[in-house]
């Protein structure tokens, strides 16, 4: 691999720092590869007055982001990464090389991915991609759903490759001969689950793409992933949650879409499937828009429903015996019961 100095400097530089590194970003973009000199000669005096011109918001991370830069410089060695990247068939790009892919990017700002490492058809980024994530132990409504969504969607897709609804997601796309992107949060060499290795092998094997901005050898954090969702937000043309728990990646995915002005989508469930209820929050609250895929939207019980519920569970029939065993009033008691028992029923 033929790669310019300018290109050593940028992959030593990304390897510097965390992703979507505003900070480390906006150095680079202001000083290119002479801002890697200045961390090797700890000339930090043109970034000071820089960031504290233009960028005063990151003054105060400045100095936690040389100290970090300086201790991290020694270690990085960018033959040894590229070199290590190729035993396992991963590339670097810069993202200046896909100006579709680079453009979509730019809705981060100074969030956006420098370069990304690339195991695969690094050109599937600069299609119109469909991103469809949810959580890792679906029911098996929601694989059923996924598969008919993938179906339906009929083109290219994102997602993050973990098990459950990302994992199902991929396997459909691959199974109608669609290509699929998966978006890691280490290194290609660290990708995770192990589980899926063999998925990931497909993928890359049916003209799809292993994506991470860290470089060979970065194990994945929660942080990361985390950070890793906003590259998925940021690749998609729209997110589609097919299942979600209240509190989720999924959601957080659903948010970094949400700020990037994509449409965001999820598939409506039963409330006491706690995998629909992230869905319901987020279609009730705005966040998504209800993808009609014959779900339904079910609200949260109000605490006086939820009352009766338990009483019913505990035995109670008439209305004297649910408000005897709820504490309720009677007319609370017949004004709520109706949907007491349809809660009650569809449990």
């Amino acid at each position: 691999m033929q790669l310019s100095e300018n290109d050593l400097a940028l992959i030593t530089w990304t390897a510097l720092a965390e992703p979507g590194d505003a900070l480390a970003n906006l150095l680079w973009l202001a000083f290119g590869s002479d801002a890697l000199e200045h961390a090797r000669s700890k000339d930090f005096k043109s970034w000071y007055q820089l960031v504290g011109k233009y960028h005063p918001e990151y003054l105060g991370g400045l100095k936690p982001a040389i100290e970090r830069i300086s201790l991290r410089l020694p270690s990085i060695n960018p033959h040894q990464l590229v070199e290590r990247g190729i035993r396992w068939n991963c590339k670097p790009v810069n993202v200046q090389q896909l100006p579709i892919t680079r453009q979509k990017f730019e809705d981060l700002g100074f969030h956006a991915p420098l370069l990304l490492w690339v195991a695969g058809n690094e050109q599937q980024l600069e299609k119109t991609q469909v991103a469809v994530v949810g959580t890792r132990k679906p029911s098996k409504q929601g694989i059923r759903n996924c598969q008919r969504l993938v179906d339906l969607l009929a083109m290219p897709l994102v997602s993050g490759g973990a098990i459950g609804i990302d994992a199902v997601a991929h396997e459909q796309a691959l199974k109608n001969g669609l290509p699929t992107v998966a978006v890691m949060a280490g290194g290609i060499d660290k990708a995770y689950p192990v589980e899926n290795w063999n998925l990931f092998h497909r993928i890359v094997r049916s003209n799809g793409a292993l994506i991470s901005e860290m470089a060979p050898g970065v194990q994945p954090s929660r942080f990361r992933f985390l950070q890793r969702n906003r590259l998925i937000a940021a690749l998609c043309s729209e997110l589609i949650v097919v299942e979600a728990a209240l509190r989720s990646g999924s959601k957080n995915t659903a948010n970094h879409a949400k700020r990037l002005n994509r449409e965001v989508y999820a598939i409506a469930g039963r409330w006491e499937n706690q995998m629909s209820r992230g869905c319901n929050s987020m279609i009730q609250s705005g966040l998504a828009k209800q993808f009609p895929l014959d779900g339904y939207l079910e609200l949260e019980p109000d605490w006086v429903s939820k009352r009766i519920q338990d009483a019913m569970r505990n035995g109670a029939v008439s209305t004297d015996e649910i408000a005897q065993e709820s504490g309720l009033n009677r007319i609370d008691v017949q004004k709520h019961r109706g949907k007491g028992r349809e809660a009650e029923i569809g449990r």
